[in-house]
């Protein structure tokens, strides 16, 4: 099975392909939306960025990491707007391409990886195996991660 592993930050969406359990070397690491995506135009060019992705890597699966619980109140609209449009052009556009797509919570990616509670789940990247690829540490870890939990739900 071929899990497709996504994780948004507030400018681009790290992913991570594993397959078998291993995380693939070769394949697209991070889509990055061009200046002003809130533009109508930058909008849809990022969902066909991530339609040619999907098309390259045909997941059997796809995983979108959710973010860390925050305590309300704590984040204003600017801060969180960036990274849910860049989620929600990414689940726009794995549905429209028919790739089933999970949103799944940090506690069930410990859940399904045997992972401690203590710390933050950049705290366990190497329960991902050995980094592959750049931005490990920016984001890509955390999404390995996730397809590694989805292929062992």
């Amino acid at each position: 099975m071929r899990v497709l592993g996504a994780n948004c930050s507030t400018r681009a969406v790290n992913v991570a392909v594993v397959q078998d359990g291993n995380v693939l070397d070769g394949l697209p690491e991070r889509l990055r939306p061009a200046q002003g995506i809130e533009l109508g135009d930058r909008l849809l060019e990022f969902i066909d960025d991530v339609a040619r992705l999907l098309a390259q890597v045909r997941p059997d699966r796809v995983a979108l990491l959710l973010p860390e619980a925050q305590r309300r109140g704590s984040a204003s609209y600017q801060s969180v707007a960036p990274r849910l449009t860049i989620e929600t052009l990414f689940r726009v556009a794995s549905a429209r391409e028919g790739y089933p797509l999970r949103l799944i919570a940090r506690p069930s990616v410990r859940a399904a990886l045997d992972l401690p509670k203590k710390g933050s789940l950049d705290d366990h990247l190497e329960s991902a195996g050995e980094p592959v690829g750049r931005y490990w540490r920016d984001g890509r870890g955390l999404a390995a991660l996730a397809a590694l939990a989805e292929g062992a739900h």
